[in-house]
């Protein structure tokens, strides 16, 4: 099967597309819902965390399928896009709400759960996201911390999505042959 090429102009815009599209926040908030979460995560002051530290798992999957199926300029051209996506992310909230605190920095989305996900991905050990994101949860809502560590449905739901966005990303990557500059 021969794959499509794509020039390194719209191979960021495919990686790009591949974020905004695992990345909304109605979706998040009704994963969040499915997976168990407490609501203090879907409708309570840590939403925002929620949408971010998911934002950092989805990015790092996107970034870590360029690693493998593009050249570096098309990684680094996805890379300076981040600030973009997450200011357009962050505009999508289903109901028109303010949200309840700012979204982190770049530099702090970045150096924070970005770099930790990517920590992950980027040796290929998946299955360490959801107790990571359960755990980066938990450090922003302390109170919840043994709920979070203990319900191993929420991590199991959890781990579910996670493979079958990394899947999706990443088979979708291959579908293409992305050329450099």
């Amino acid at each position: 099967m021969s794959r499509k090429q794509l020039g390194a102009a719209q191979g960021i815009e495919a990686a790009c597309i591949l974020f905004q599209l695992n990345s909304k926040t109605a979706d998040i908030l009704r994963l969040a819902e499915n997976a168990g979460l407490p609501s203090v995560f879907i409708h309570g002051s840590e939403r925002t965390r929620l949408c971010a530290e998911w934002r950092a798992f989805v990015h790092a999957a996107v970034t870590a399928g360029l690693m493998q199926h593009a050249p570096n300029s098309v990684l680094v051209g996805y890379l300076r896009q981040t600030g973009h996506l997450l200011r357009a992310a962050e505009a999508d909230a289903p109901d028109g709400r303010v949200a309840p605190e700012a979204p982190p920095a770049q530099a702090d989305f970045v150096d924070g759960p970005f770099a930790s996900y990517m920590a992950l991905l980027g040796h290929g050990e998946q299955a360490g996201c959801p107790p990571l994101f359960c755990r980066r949860l938990a450090d922003a809502a302390p109170e919840l911390a043994p709920q979070l560590a203990q319900d191993m449905r929420v991590q199991a739901r959890l781990a579910a999505v996670m493979a079958l966005v990394v899947s999706a990303v990443w088979d979708k990557l291959e579908e293409f042959e992305i050329l450099a500059d």
